[in-house]
């Protein structure tokens, strides 16, 4: 039997459209951030539509998203928007070496329960693709399914991971697919819409 989960992946990745390329998905967040020094190193045309895209993300969160139609929205596009910013790779790590694992230092940037707002004795994080195999060799990380209890999103090569970013943390929830990480990435998706009203005001 086919779950009602697994038909919306279908569907969703069967939709009209392209994801972003992995340099667009860094541009649209660096955009998000404001990040002056990234934007100059793109073309003048490329800056602007990473601009507009934002525009366009930020407007599906031009209010408070109350409908589970509206937090849908912004999750799927958060999705198709930033699936190829980095390799998504999923492992499984002894419980007990959880704690030492999301202290390390190679990891260039970490979900944090109190940023996101949801606990969760899982390790996500951003790390730099030479970092991969010394730290599942230290760490034992096995590839893993849906008993993965870490998440591995390997940066292209020279990107800044962002740790503050709010857009990426909405990004990274949305592909939880739960509920409370939609939601999550709902909201922050409107707060950083506020931010940028704010700014411009």
């Amino acid at each position: 039997m086919v779950d009602e989960l697994s038909l919306l992946h279908v569907a969703e990745r069967s939709a009209p459209g392209r994801p972003l390329s992995a340099r667009s998905a860094w541009a649209l967040i660096a955009a998000a951030e404001r990040d002056d020094e990234a934007l100059v190193e793109l073309e003048p045309f490329a800056r602007a539509r990473a601009r507009d895209r934002l525009e366009e993300l930020l407007a599906l969160a031009a209010a408070p998203p109350n409908a589970e139609a509206d937090v849908r929205r912004i999750a799927s596009a958060l999705r198709s928007l930033f699936r190829n910013r980095a390799l998504r790779e999923l492992r499984k790590a002894a419980s007990a070496d959880l704690p030492r694992l999301r202290e390390d230092v190679r990891w260039k940037s970490l979900v944090r329960a109190a940023v996101s707002g949801i606990a969760s004795p899982d390790v996500e994080g951003y790390l730099a693709a030479i970092d991969v195999k010394p730290l599942s060799e230290e760490f034992l990380l096995m590839p893993a399914d849906s008993d993965a209890n870490v998440i591995l999103h390997v940066l292209p090569e020279g990107q800044k991971a962002y740790p503050e970013s709010k857009l990426l943390l909405a990004a990274d929830l949305a592909e939880h697919w739960g509920p409370r990480e939609e939601l999550r990435a709902a909201e922050l998706v409107r707060e950083v819409a506020e931010d940028h009203e704010a700014v411009e005001r």
